[in-house]
């Protein structure tokens, strides 16, 4: 009885000792992000303020690597500001929203591509409808989009990510929005720019 007892009390101390070191990183990778999202939007306000002062931007350079800052993503109307770096990893997803590989910046031709996590950068993304602006902020200058529709695919389903010659923006998430583990299914934003 004693030796099951201690194994016991073993197993529930190990459990709350696992399950308090999860919460600490948990809490410490949110609040890095947070100060991560806040620092980059400060250093991309001073470049947007002083523009004569920038050598080359990011934007310019052919050869975007992961993790490269890129500009800032806002909708007004959900409370949506996030900074969009390059790339789809892991750690990059953690950071910020991500701008898809192989799809074009903005103010060119083609789909502008941006995934985010639905438990945190695109969590307000549920909300948005229909005619809700959208900008993307660069030291190059602003993109304002106009949300057009949003549906849900699988995510097999990668047609919504396909430029059909003309400016788009599309925002990828996870979906449903409050489904806990691998979702089954994608939510997609669809948006054009202001005035087409």
């Amino acid at each position: 009885m004693n030796s099951h007892f201690s194994l016991l009390h073993f197993a529930q101390r190990l459990l709350m000792a696992v399950g308090c070191v999860m919460l600490v990183y948990a809490g410490s990778t949110v609040a890095y992000s947070g100060i991560y999202q806040r620092y980059q939007s400060w250093k991309l306000d001073q470049q947007v303020a002083a523009p004569g002062v920038i050598k080359a931007t990011i934007l310019e350079a052919p050869d975007l690597r992961e993790g490269d800052v890129l500009g800032k993503l806002l909708i007004p109307r959900i409370g949506i500001s996030v900074i969009v770096l390059q790339g789809l990893e892991t750690k990059t997803l953690i950071l910020g929203a991500g701008h898809v590989p192989g799809t074009p910046l903005p103010g060119v031709e083609g789909n502008v591509v941006i995934a985010a996590h639905r438990d945190t950068f695109f969590r307000k993304v549920e909300g948005i409808l229909p005619g809700d602006s959208i900008q993307f902020a660069t030291p190059r200058g602003t993109w304002e989009y106009i949300v057009d529709s949003s549906e849900t695919v699988d995510p097999e389903d990668t047609r919504a990510m396909e430029s059909r010659a003309r400016e788009e923006l599309t925002l990828i998430t996870c979906y449903p929005f409050y489904f806990v583990g691998s979702a089954p299914k994608r939510f997609i934003v669809h948006a054009r720019p202001r005035g087409d």
